[in-house]
């Protein structure tokens, strides 16, 4: 007799992926660990007719009505068995709560070391609040002002002060310290963006937090609901960072038209940079997730394997390639021929300059340390602030850069230690 499967606690099947660049539109199902899915139809409507009543005899009589096609008993159990309890979307009905959870995917390049801060209630109450700025009427009007006050202090010859403004700053480590904190600020308020967008668009936003992307410290908000929305909505998720960010420099400028403050200038000109960095589609920046939803593709770097194995003279075309629609497959091929080079020109540089940097890392952290220390004791706080910001900055990507070390040497690692002669006398004696 064969057990009745039932879905995982907290699976929400969400449906058909719009505006995706699939030959055929994959559908989408969501884990209750926030973990999305991506399923082809016989296996969505498979979830879909799982009750935690039907066996596998009258899931396949229902199913077969659905798919329109006739789906066999010991079909429907090796779907079950072999395609969705792996995944963690169904269990049979003696699994229990404590059950383990299927194991996460581990995407490329993603934000792995991170911690959450602030709760999906507190996000949900944010993203209300801020949910007017996507009124139409008001994008406008903030993106007219934006330009409109970039012209004007371009104008006044803003651009002729940013280099003496900049100069200035260090000699005043206090206010140094005023345009980090509104980099911050700026950066928080970017991620309330992504949230309120989320919400705006009818998808539910998860909690927000830090971590370390790659080497450098970074502020994340969890949008994967996004995925319930259609490519427009899913756009406005991508772009309300950059968007928010635009609104905050209007901000910023406003006060610098008022005041003359030249650093305001510094820390206008930074948050342009830096929200101009946000459009790369090589990392996971906003640029990627852009690129990913114009082209109705989840998850680009999954693809970049298929796809340069595909280019390879006298291999077959990959299956996961020839899934996408032919402007899709074209897209994402450009695309790899141009993140490839930049990774590794990136991670050859990065291994050839770390054994020259790091003494000279060290040596400028006992100076630093010994100067903050200096600083404290003639009660100079803003000095002393400043030093350790500067410290916390020095030290931040080093432990970046071994925790990508460890990642990047601990699959090869554990490959050759399942071949070893021990792993396969282990084995054997198993």
């Amino acid at each position: 007799m064969s057990t009745v499967p039932r879905l995982a606690e907290g699976i929400e099947l969400i449906g058909e992926y719009q505006g995706s660049g699939f030959v055929q539109a994959p559908y989408i199902v969501r884990r209750a660990d926030g973990q999305v899915i991506q399923l082809p139809r016989l296996l969505y409507l498979l979830a879909a007719s799982v009750d935690g009543e039907r066996d596998h005899e009258r899931l396949a009589s229902v199913l077969s009505a659905e798919f329109g096609k006739v789906v066999q008993p010991d079909q429907v159990s090796f779907l079950l068995e072999k395609r969705l309890r792996p995944v963690g979307i169904v269990v049979d009905e003696l699994a229990t709560s404590g059950s383990k959870m299927a194991v996460k995917a581990d995407p490329l390049l993603a934000l792995k070391f991170r911690v959450g801060v602030v709760p999906e209630r507190a996000v949900w109450r944010i993203a209300g609040l801020f949910a007017p700025m996507f009124w139409p009427p008001v994008v406008l009007a903030a993106l007219a002002a934006f330009v409109g006050l970039d012209v004007l202090i371009v104008a006044q010859g803003g651009l002729s002060q940013i280099v003496p403004s900049a100069v200035a700053l260090v000699y005043q480590p206090a206010l140094t310290l005023l345009v980090i904190g509104l980099l911050l600020a700026s950066a928080a308020f970017h991620e309330c963006g992504h949230v309120t967008a989320c919400r705006y668009g009818g998808a539910k936003p998860g909690v927000m937090g830090f971590g370390l992307y790659l080497v450098w410290p970074a502020l994340y908000s969890t949008v994967t609901d996004s995925y319930r929305l259609g490519r427009g909505g899913r756009l406005r998720t991508d772009l309300g960072g950059v968007y928010f960010n635009a609104v905050f420099i209007t901000g910023m400028s406003v006060a610098y038209i008022d005041t003359g403050a030249p650093w305001l200038l510094v820390a206008i000109v930074a948050l342009h940079i830096e929200t101009a960095t946000q459009f790369l589609p090589m990392l996971r920046l906003d640029g990627y997730y852009i690129l990913s939803d114009l082209i109705g593709v989840p998850d680009l770097f999954s693809r970049m394997g298929p796809v340069l194995a595909s280019i390879i003279p006298g291999r077959p075309t990959h299956p996961r390639v020839l899934e996408l629609k032919p402007w899709a497959r074209r897209t994402i091929t450009l695309w790899v021929l141009v993140v490839v080079p930049y990774l590794a020109y990136w991670l050859i540089g990065f291994l050839l300059v770390v054994p020259q940097v790091l003494p000279v890392v060290w040596n400028r952290l006992v100076e630093l340390s010994h100067a903050v220390a200096v600083k404290a004791a003639e009660g100079h706080i803003a000095e002393t602030a400043l030093g350790v910001v500067q410290i916390i900055l020095l030290l931040i990507p080093w432990v970046g850069s071994l925790l990508m070390l460890g990642m990047m040497v601990r699959r090869p690692v554990r490959w050759l230690l399942t071949r070893s002669p021990v792993a396969r006398l282990r084995a054997r004696s198993a």
